[in-house]
């Protein structure tokens, strides 16, 4: 995961890529559904994090829910966390913390941290995965 964008990587990925589209797959709806399963597992951890920080309600309102997925050639990647001009402008100085304030890890752990990468490429290979098993 780069910055606040979702792709698609995977062990193996570029290997289980071809052997779904020498089958015959439909690869482009595949990697969405991956991206979108990707997608709503990192908005649900910060969802759940972000409810402590409670004031106004507006940075928690700016989490995006509906993943947008944007295609260059035969990349995919889907845009996460907080709509920065709707709100969420807070979620940065959460995240990474100001001069009086401590930043909150849970929050940056839920979009950067290591176990959140590691879920997110295993529900990608999962969905990979699980579609070569239909075709075999």
């Amino acid at each position: 995961m780069a910055k606040n964008r979702l792709t698609v990587k995977f062990d193996g990925f570029e290997e289980t890529f071809e052997r779904l589209d020498k089958l015959g797959a439909n690869v482009k709806k595949i990697t969405e559904d991956a991206l979108n399963e990707s997608f709503d597992y990192v908005t649900q951890k910060a969802k759940t994090v972000i409810n402590k920080h409670y004031l106004t309600g507006a940075t928690e309102r700016s989490l995006k829910k509906t993943p947008v997925i944007n295609w260059e050639g035969a990349k995919a990647e889907a845009k996460v966390g907080f709509n920065i001009s709707n709100g969420g402008i807070a979620s940065i100085f959460l995240m990474y913390g100001t001069p009086k304030m401590s930043p909150d890890r849970s929050l940056y752990n839920a979009f950067y941290g290591a176990a959140t990468k590691k879920k997110v490429k295993a529900i990608q290979e999962k969905v990979f995965k699980a579609e070569v098993e239909k075709y075999i």
